[in-house]
């Protein structure tokens, strides 16, 4: 398994903007086979980052796929700057060293 993790702030203010921009283009988020799961979270203490959202693949083959959907560029590459601050991603691949049954 294959996470994206997007740590996002919200601009001063904006928090309400982004909230409705997001719901304008989750069903666009869900819609390539390519994901498997979807999940975001809003910081407990309102502190940096804000808001976190985790894109779940089977492969990095899946994640550039989907990353390169013309409306995900438009949305990652050129409406995300638009609706948040302090924006980083981190790829992270899933282990199995805590799983009890791995041997």
């Amino acid at each position: 398994m294959i996470k994206y993790v997007y740590s996002i702030d919200y601009p001063v203010g904006q928090k309400r903007a982004y909230l409705e921009w997001v719901r304008s283009i989750a069903d666009t988020l869900q819609k390539p086979d390519e994901l498997k799961s979807l999940a975001s979270y809003d910081n407990v203490f309102s502190a940096s980052p804000q808001r976190v959202v985790e894109f779940g693949f089977e492969s990095l083959q899946d994640a550039a796929t989907y990353f390169e959907h013309p409306e995900m560029v438009r949305i990652f590459e050129g409406e995300l700057p638009q609706h948040g601050t302090n924006i980083g991603v981190t790829v992270l691949r899933r282990l199995t060293d805590y799983v009890k049954d791995a041997g």
